[in-house]
């Protein structure tokens, strides 16, 4: 049979397409781009000494290093692609975030690259929420009753137990000095007074999930939750009361300021703030479509806000409200 020159010449090109694309080349460099932090879901925030740190979905860990202005991504390796729920830094350098399928990355560079440490391939239960001091004692929950603790500031972790059973364990924080509290659903509040050692559930007046816990800098305690549920312990932690909140929304992140004032932001952009200590409550905003995950001080006279909307700057202090003329306000235009 013959082949003709012009049939060989095609088998040939065919030939070289195949082995050009799938013959090993290095990647194209990229120059380093701003993401827009407003176009992902963010759970978790946090500051890695002036530098502010954002997790959220698909994994993406995003850092600021102008109070929010601009924000770039993080390298994570493995990119595992699930959800980040909380982040939280012991040092300026050494950081821990959690997120979905039992994922625990770690950083010791300030968030520049972080280093997947734990990951749960058979099983998708996602962690929720991390705390540690700074000797690097830290702590992770989640749900189903998963508490996790390192004691080499995040590199190695081991399962421990409570009394919650089963259920989902929200968020953990701590004082600093072997004093810590669990949140979880179903009002479970879980104390312990011997660094982790052992927990004891409190009594409390909600039944209801609560979302996140706040140690105060006067040594009161602070946990809140669903339908507007504040609780407050002034014995730390031993006995809680419940306070009126003022708004009948889900709470899902809280700060407190330098100044003391503390700011709880939740369902449908909820934002209230307290002066005293959270015995009593304002509502600076209620009411919208976007609700917020996470708040923190950006500084630059500015809060950051983590949601469904990304992150958001807000005036630490509302903008006065605008006087207009005694002619205006009567309805006669001003000349």
């Amino acid at each position: 049979m013959k082949t003709t020159i012009p049939g060989l010449l095609m088998s040939a090109a065919v030939l070289g397409a195949a082995l050009f694309a799938f013959a090993p080349r290095p990647l194209p460099a990229f120059a380093a781009t701003a993401i827009q932090a407003n176009h992902l879901q963010i759970n978790g925030l946090a500051k890695a000494g002036t530098r502010l740190v954002a997790v959220g979905e698909r994994g993406v860990v995003l850092l600021s290093d102008d109070a929010g202005a601009s924000w770039r991504r993080a390298a994570v390796a493995p990119d595992e692609a699930s959800t980040l729920t909380e982040v939280f830094f012991v040092s300026p350098r050494i950081g821990v975030a959690v997120g979905h399928d039992g994922w625990i990355v770690r950083t010791v560079d300030g968030g520049e690259h972080w280093t997947e440490v734990h990951f749960e391939r058979k099983r998708s239960d996602p962690l929720l929420s991390v705390w540690g001091n700074t000797d690097g004692h830290i702590f992770v929950t989640g749900s189903f009753g998963q508490l996790f603790e390192s004691r080499d500031a995040g590199a190695t972790w081991t399962e421990t137990k409570t009394s919650a059973g089963d259920r989902h364990l929200n968020a953990i924080t701590g004082d600093g000095h072997g004093r810590l509290v669990i949140a979880g659903e179903t009002g479970t509040l879980l104390r312990s007074t011997d660094g982790g050692a052992t927990w004891q559930k409190r009594p409390v007046p909600y039944e209801g999930s609560l979302f996140g816990a706040l140690m105060l800098a006067d040594g009161d305690w602070l946990a809140y939750g669903m339908r507007g549920n504040v609780l407050r312990s002034t014995d730390q932690g031993d006995t809680w009361t419940h306070i009126d909140s003022r708004v009948g929304t889900s709470y899902f992140g809280a700060t407190q300021l330098a100044d003391g004032e503390l700011v709880l932001v939740g369902q449908g952009g909820a934002i209230v703030t307290s002066r005293d200590g959270g015995q009593t409550f304002a509502v600076r905003k209620v009411g919208g479509v976007q609700s917020l995950a996470a708040v923190l001080d950006a500084g630059h006279g500015e809060l950051a806000l983590g949601g469904e909307a990304g992150v958001v700057l807000l005036p630490l202090t509302p903008p006065a409200p605008a006087v207009l003329p005694a002619t205006a306000a009567r309805g006669v235009a001003p000349s």
